[in-house]
């Protein structure tokens, strides 16, 4: 998870901050204000856009018509002398996101203001949004529970900023929403927030309520504080790496996880030479598990791509073609898949190849992506304001049926006290079966 990189103190993780970007763009990647754009440029913007991103699109209009768009657009465009370039920003995702895919998306986050950021970092678990770091000033917030933002109830706040996204699931939402609630930016946009500050109703783990008014602060690596942890779980001890294993002879199980669907080997079939050099090298851990697979006992083996956000999904797909022809892993209730609301794009497909090749047993929570959906992400940018525009160029489609998620054949969630104890409850319950 997005938050355990930061406990190198106490678990000994790596600290550098990690891109946000991970899940299909939509999480936010602070850059500033930009300046400001004249308001007969932004109207050059809004008609470049009208035309350039449906005809570059894969299928723009398979939700709404060309009608739906061309009237959003004319709306911004009649609002555009009372609107700011954040408020212009984020009437064009609202409008994309309607859309119907969460890959084609506004870069509105150009005209984020880091100064107008919560010193928070959230997540969302089974029991609630939680308070994992802050500074120090604020150390009090830790483990605790947001249940109102200036008297509004969480589930109301959520709401609001999930039309920013394309709602194709609940865990789409979980995954993104922790990171759009510390923007008092979009706070005061929706009108949850004033100039007057920010008041949070919290909850302790004893159940009992209270109330503390915070101000934006900037949060980084020297100043933060992080809520202490028992101990860590195996699958949150190298989240960032790209793909790592771990035998656990105790439970003759064979762990992997899979991060990223990205190595040396795809960055060279890209062209991308440079880039290949510092990223790992796929083939010699494929080499490293199947020695292990025949060189130790395994009850179970565990696939774990909960975190995974994409990439390209042809060595994955080969590595699960090899895992099925081998009849001393592919079995019932020996081959487990571990997918969760971060797995997304090839991370989906790579889940599908599992399910079409083999007999494994999935185990977790819902995806945050859809089997069927669009990708190969190209991008131009608007002529005037330079907002980029994400747009996709080609439909996956992996499913006969129309789903918004795929869905694990048990579902496990994680809560807070399950991450405070060092708990992974998907490989315990892996491990009794």
């Amino acid at each position: 998870m997005d938050y355990l990189y930061q406990m190198n103190s106490q678990h000994d993780i790596t600290t550098r901050m990690k891109n946000l970007i991970l899940i299909l763009g939509l999480l936010i990647t602070i850059s500033g204000s930009g300046q400001e754009v004249k308001k007969g440029n932004w109207n050059v913007d809004l008609d470049f856009l009208k035309v350039e991103l449906p005809k570059k699109h894969k299928d723009f209009y398979s939700v709404k018509s060309e009608k739906d768009f061309q009237l959003g657009i004319d709306k911004i465009s009649v609002q555009i002398d009372e609107l700011t370039n954040f408020d212009i920003a984020v009437k064009l995702q609202q409008l994309v996101a309607g859309f119907g895919d969460s890959h084609t998306r506004i870069s509105w986050n150009k005209y984020l203001d880091r100064e107008k950021m919560l010193p928070l970092h959230l997540y969302w678990f089974n029991d609630g949004i939680f308070i994992l770091h802050t500074t120090k000033k604020n150390q009090k917030l830790l483990g605790q529970k947001i249940t109102m933002i200036n008297d509004k109830p969480i589930k109301s706040v959520v709401d609001s900023l999930s039309t920013l996204i394309t709602l194709d699931n609940d865990a789409l939402v979980k995954s993104v929403m922790p990171h759009f609630l510390i923007s008092t930016q979009l706070l005061e946009y929706f009108g949850i927030v004033n100039n007057e500050g920010v008041k949070l109703k919290l909850e302790n783990q004893q159940g009992e309520s209270w109330v503390y008014n915070i101000q934006p602060a900037h949060l980084d690596r020297k100043n933060r504080v992080t809520f202490q942890f028992d101990s860590l779980a195996l699958c949150h001890r190298n989240e960032r790496a790209y793909f790592w294993d771990e035998y656990v002879a105790k439970d003759r199980i064979y762990y992997l996880q899979y991060n990223k669907c990205r190595s040396q080997e795809i960055a060279r079939k890209q062209g991308h030479r440079q880039t290949a050099k510092k990223l790992p090298s796929f083939s010699k851990f494929k080499n490293r598990v199947l020695k292990t697979i025949k060189d130790k006992p395994i009850d179970k083996l565990i696939f774990d791509m909960r975190f995974n956000g994409g990439g390209s999904s042809v060595q994955g797909t080969e590595f699960i073609e090899k895992l099925s022809q081998m009849k001393e892993i592919n079995q019932k209730g020996k081959l487990f898949v571990v997918v969760g609301r971060k797995t997304f794009s090839s991370a989906i497909l790579n889940a599908m190849d599992f399910e079409k090749m083999t007999d494994a047993i999935f185990v977790g929570e819902e995806t945050g992506g859809k089997p069927n959906h669009f990708g190969e992400v190209r991008s131009f940018k608007l002529p005037n304001s330079g907002l980029e525009v994400n747009y996709s160029t080609k439909y996956f489609k992996k499913s006969d049926k129309y789903i918004n998620t795929f869905a694990p054949d048990y579902i496990i969630k994680e809560s807070f006290i399950d991450l405070k104890k060092g708990i992974d409850p998907v490989y315990n319950w892996i491990k009794k079966q």
